[in-house]
């Protein structure tokens, strides 16, 4: 699966970078995409915009209180390896702050080493490798004596486990570290990531001031080594970068680029390939920030400390640090956002200090702090920098792919993407939303035309709160591979709704649901079906004189590939009859149904539905329906009748297209966001009359003639409706009947 995703985010490399000058569209493979950046946008419009999202804090999870470690412990790496979660950091001590911090004496740097079995409960093996105070029993990898060959420094490290296929296995654990023999950045070696020794004499980057975290990884999509490091552009603090395809020779370092933003002093850059995502670099610099003295910094916490700190150096008691985000898709430009990833925070104690909001490098997936919750990224971080005896490592959760969103309110707003050529089966959307908000999904043509089957209008509204929900449409389901391959447009409509990311992935089958659910899903319209008679029936099948109560009839004789479902709530409620004329208990020449609701609610009265055949409901997609029907009204009712349209299934009142009302004086009327009368339009009662309804599905509009009459351009009553499965035929209200001799529904697609 991991080779299928390289693969598919090398292509997306090499299409995007020979491609986009010759306008061709985006090929997103099968990888996952987030919306950290604008790359693949079209527009946004409403209230849709790109969401930061801060990580949520948990508990201190380590504290480096060991007498080999101390109050200024930082440049920490972290990564899963096999079953262990392993973790580098330096120890040192400073003792020029309050008087927690003389309670220790300052010692020289070392590398030291932890591990854990979940990322969040950590130990330290005792691996007797190198001596402090007269003792081995610690967890020091690395002493400055270990690498007095480059004159290295163990403060400035970070340790990776090189994913390059080709490396060998006495280098597959590696630490990057600053020499001055002469000075640079040089590598360091290991077959187990705890004995370590030189790999090279000679430093492989030597551009920089290095006087950071430096760091460099194996780049799995484009197939080499990158570097990054800290350097002084200007005078502010910012990170230059360079690749190498044997980690033996690096190019001229070239300074970071950023969209958008001012210079801001970046002390680290913490830069790796999101896991998920490899194409996509992910940095969480911390900021660096010093304004000076003022009154608010005199109110920040620990006055006391900063104010003896500024004895070393006036800096140490104004400078404050926290944690941004910023991604690239080249390694070379970032959009970083302004806005902090990670805030100084509210405790009142060992907060708001230099060196705090150091967010480690490398990310762990852990199990949820919520029961029944999905897995989540934890991130750890500094905190308590210098203020006591030790440095507190802070855990951070975050959603997996949660760190930026498509973000709407209420109120909602949309996305549209650039064309995109996916490799998949189905769309999948790790999004959260209210009970009450929701998201649907529009496929399009390159030039922005809904494409037939994956319209907005056929996409049910999403909830839920889940990592991967598979798109469904309602003719289609979830099935694209007749697009794969093809250039499309993807639309998101958003209402107080995030989307974190979407992925085409393979296609798997439509889901089996519940016994009695029907949510809609239809074949694949006929794109050669020709018109068609969808449903015909004239009751004569049936027995006069019974009462059915609950019946599902096949099409008669006539044909048509309907079903006539007859719901009563209660005996009597319909009636088959043929009295001609009505009551004379004379037989007539055919059958016909007397449908009727007393005073009481409508699940105890009666209703006639129609059912088209599922077939034919997705083929009457976006065509013409014509309905006729032969009825009586009775002048003593109470109410209105009613012939509706409806997509959904019989017995529900959700999709509403069509919806005509003739009271008991014949008046017409139909619904829209209340009743609306149709002019010059009245069906004469007590008498048997043809009523006729044409449905322009594509336009939303229908048609209504009877007794010699016509009114045009009649509104649905619901928008976006573009097929009906069922007719609706009975009283709209209590003490109501309506007389049915016939109805016939014919389709031209």
């Amino acid at each position: 699966m991991l080779f299928c995703v390289l693969l598919s985010a090398a292509a997306l490399l090499l299409f995007t970078t020979f491609g986009r000058a010759a306008d061709l569209p985006v090929n997103v493979g099968s990888g996952l995409e987030l919306f950290v950046d604008e790359h693949l946008i079209e527009s946004m419009d409403g209230d849709a915009s790109l969401k930061l999202h801060e990580p949520v804090r948990r508990e201190i999870v380590f504290r480096t209180d060991a007498p080999w470690e101390g109050n200024a412990v930082a440049y920490q790496s972290v990564f899963k390896d096999g079953d262990v979660y392993r973790l580098y950091y330096h120890g040192v001590h400073y003792r020029h702050s309050g008087e927690p911090a003389q309670a220790r004496e300052d010692h020289p740097w070392n590398l030291c080493y932890a591990e854990s079995t979940d990322g969040i409960h950590w130990t330290r093996p005792e691996l007797g490798l190198f001596e402090f105070n007269g003792s081995k029993a610690n967890n020091i990898i690395i002493t400055r004596d270990s690498v007095a060959e480059i004159g290295g420094c163990p403060a400035h490290t970070a340790v990776f486990k090189d994913a390059n296929p080709d490396c060998p296995g006495d280098a597959r654990y590696k630490v990057i570290i600053v020499g001055s023999k002469p000075r640079g950045l040089y590598v360091l070696k290991s077959a187990d990531g705890i004995h370590f020794t030189l790999m090279s004499a000679e430093p492989f980057v030597t551009e920089g001031a290095f006087d950071s975290q430096n760091l460099a990884f194996w780049d799995p999509v484009r197939e080499q080594y990158r570097e990054y490091h800290r350097g002084f552009k200007a005078g502010v603090r910012d990170i230059m970068t360079s690749t190498s395809e044997d980690f033996s020779h690096f190019g001229e370092p070239q300074w970071l680029t950023y969209t958008g933003v001012d210079p801001e002093h970046l002390y680290t850059n913490q830069i790796q390939p999101y896991y998920r995502a490899p194409h996509i670099f992910m940095g969480f610099p911390m900021r660096y920030v010093d304004k000076g003295w003022s009154d608010p910094v005199l109110d920040l916490p620990g006055v006391e400390e900063r104010i003896i700190r500024a004895r070393s150096h006036p800096r140490y008691g104004t400078a404050v640090t926290d944690a941004v985000f910023m991604t690239s898709r080249d390694g070379n430009t970032f959009k970083r956002w302004p806005e902090a990833f990670i805030r100084p925070g509210p405790r009142t104690r060992h907060s708001w200090v230099y060196g705090d909001n150091f967010v480690f490098w490398g990310m762990l997936e852990t199990p949820s702090a919520v029961e029944d919750a999905p897995n989540e990224i934890s991130l750890l971080a500094t905190e308590c920098y210098w203020e006591d005896i030790y440095t507190a490592a802070r855990r951070y959760t975050i959603r997996i792919d949660g760190f930026v969103s498509l973000s709407a309110p209420y109120s909602g707003g949309e996305l549209v993407t650039k064309p995109l050529v996916f490799d998949g089966g189905n769309l999948a959307l790790n999004l959260e939303t209210s009970a009450a908000g929701g998201v649907r999904v529009e496929l399009q043509e390159a030039d922005g035309r809904p494409i037939e089957g994956y319209s907005l209008d056929e996409c049910p509204e999403i909830r839920g709160d889940t990592l991967s929900h598979i798109v469904r449409w309602d003719g289609v389901g979830g099935d694209l591979r007749p697009l794969t391959g093809k250039p499309v447009r993807v639309r998101f409509l958003l209402s107080d709704a995030d989307i974190y990311s979407f992925q085409f992935v393979p296609y798997a089958p439509e889901p089996a649901r519940p016994e009695g659910v029907d949510i809609g899903i239809l074949p694949r319209a006929n794109p050669d079906r020709g018109p068609f008679t969808a449903a015909e029936f004239d009751f004569d099948d049936m027995e006069a004189g019974t009462s059915p109560m609950a019946l599902d009839l096949d099409p008669g004789a006539k044909g048509g590939g309907g079903k006539l479902h007859i719901i009563s709530g209660a005996p009597d409620r319909i009636q088959v009859l043929n009295d001609d004329p009505i009551g004379s208990g004379r037989p007539g020449p055919s059958n016909y149904l007397k449908i009727e609701r007393r005073d009481e609610p409508y699940t105890e009265g009666g209703m006639v539905w129609v059912s088209l055949d599922p077939q034919d409901a997705a083929d009457c997609a976006g065509g013409v329906i014509e309905v006729s029907a032969r009825i009586r009204v009775p002048s003593t009712n109470k109410s209105r009748v009613q012939i509706d349209g409806y997509d959904n299934r019989a017995g529900e009142f959700l999709r509403r297209a069509f919806h005509l009302r003739i009271a008991p004086q014949g008046a017409a009327t139909y619904y829209r966001d209340a009743e609306v009368p149709i002019e010059g339009l009245k069906l004469e009662p007590d008498t048997w009359q043809d009523v006729a309804i044409r449905a322009d599905m594509k336009a939303g509009t229908f048609t209504v003639a009877v007794g010699g009459h016509t009114a045009e351009g009649l509104l649905f009553a619901q928008d976006g409706i573009r097929r009906i499965r069922t007719l609706a035929i009975g009283p709209n209200s209590g003490e109501t009947a309506l007389y049915l001799d016939s109805v016939k529904v014919e389709v031209t697609p």
